[in-house]
């Protein structure tokens, strides 16, 4: 019998559980976290509110109060969507590389709840 607590993203077949799954709850945190982070409000299906939409200010001009936009909507949501992640920092910052451009980098260190001797982690996404 296979144990696990989510498939894993992204979806890749395993001989034993079928598909690969998450086998910490601290892996599925990061998991959430990312999907949270990356998709955008109406993917998902029969909650149309979730998900920050990040690559729609990739475009945007880099100012501070889009960057503070960004961090107030993380916070609201992983308080919404994901209460037991606790968000120690968020840092948003661009590429400056001409090869790189319209690129966000966002590094979040956050913990979780629902453990007590969860160590702090740090997911780092860049678009």
């Amino acid at each position: 019998m296979s144990f696990g607590y989510a498939p894993l993203a992204p979806l890749v077949q395993d001989h034993k559980d079928g598909f690969m799954l998450t086998k910490t709850f601290q892996q599925n945190a990061v998991q959430n976290l990312k999907m949270f982070i990356l998709t955008s409000p109406g993917e998902r299906v029969m909650i149309p509110d979730f998900g920050l939409g990040i690559r729609r200010e990739l475009f945007e001009n880099d100012t501070q109060d889009l960057r503070e936009d960004i961090r107030i909507r993380i916070l609201e949501g992983v308080a919404e969507y994901l209460p037991y992640i606790q968000i120690f920092n968020i840092n948003i910052a661009s590429v400056d590389d001409e090869q790189a451009l319209h690129t966000i980098s966002l590094q979040i260190d956050f913990g979780t709840t629902v453990r007590s001797r969860s160590k702090p982690q740090r997911l780092n996404i860049e678009l």
